[in-house]
């Protein structure tokens, strides 16, 4: 016993330690995961739309890309995951183009053509609002005329945009209850919950959006589990939600395209 102390009080020393490392690593380093933008931007360009660049009240400009709607038609606004950029949502554009509606698809602070602005929860919101009022304003779209889609990350940024008023559907695809609870389970042996700086909490703010909302998810998805998706739909007051099936996350618009088009189509018809 006399020996196995000092080995005890070692082995005890270096899982503190090892906890202590992987908690500051968490908190100093959760945006860089959170906002893990492309490192080789691209230009962004698509058959048959425009690149909008719109000016904020912070001196930054927001970009996007935009598929005029055929006369009478919705257009459906795209917040893209964490992991993507502007210039990789054309063929999500030209298909739902294809589908009848107009389209204009978001980038985020950090990203691409804007990657010298700064990604956080607050910026990342500034920005699509800065996009919603600008289609509201100099290019004349009516809210109820303006779906709101999100994937992943950008789920949160519209159920935000959803909460503020805009919008008159609102289209979740992989959507989590909050990052705090994707923190919490991706690292539970860490106080993960408290330590997360963008919470991006669309499990709070659901019960405030009036707006028809549809929850679209893998029933394989291994990033954000299909659990979340059910807890929110029983959260919005005016929710659908469908499982895409045989659907992982990074594969939704690559396996499921048709079934996401479809579904949206039911939902909120061009």
């Amino acid at each position: 016993m006399r020996r196995a102390a000092p080995f005890l009080f070692g082995l005890v020393r270096f899982l503190v330690a090892a906890w202590i490392l992987s908690a500051a690593a968490l908190f100093l380093l959760q945006r860089r995961v959170v906002f893990s933008a492309p490192s080789n931007t691209v230009a962004p360009s698509a058959r048959g739309a425009t690149l909008l660049s719109i000016a904020t009240p912070a001196g930054w400009r927001v970009a996007a890309l935009h598929w005029p709607a055929p006369i009478g038609a919705r257009t459906v606004v795209h917040f893209h995951g964490n992991g993507e950029q502007l210039a990789w949502q054309a063929d999500l554009g030209e298909a739902l183009h294809a589908a009848g509606y107009g389209v204009v698809a978001a980038e985020y602070p950090g990203y691409g053509l804007m990657r010298l602005t700064e990604p956080t929860e607050a910026s990342l919101y500034a920005a699509a609002e800065a996009l919603l009022r600008h289609l509201e304003g100099p290019l004349h779209l009516a809210r109820e005329d303006i779906v709101l889609q999100g994937f992943s990350l950008g789920t949160g940024v519209a159920s935000e945009m959803a909460r503020r008023g805009h919008g008159g559907h609102l289209v979740l695809i992989a959507p989590y209850t909050s990052l705090r609870d994707m923190a919490a389970l991706h690292a539970p042996w860490l106080p993960a919950r408290w330590m997360v700086r963008d919470a991006f909490d669309t499990w709070s703010r659901a019960p405030a959006i009036e707006a028809p909302t549809l929850l679209l998810h893998g029933d394989c998805d291994d990033l954000i589990p299909p659990s979340m998706s059910a807890t929110l739909a029983r959260r919005f007051p005016h929710a659908h939600r469908e499982l895409l099936p045989g659907t992982h996350h990074n594969d939704v618009f690559s396996r499921a395209l048709v079934d996401v088009v479809t579904a949206l189509r039911r939902f909120a018809p061009p």
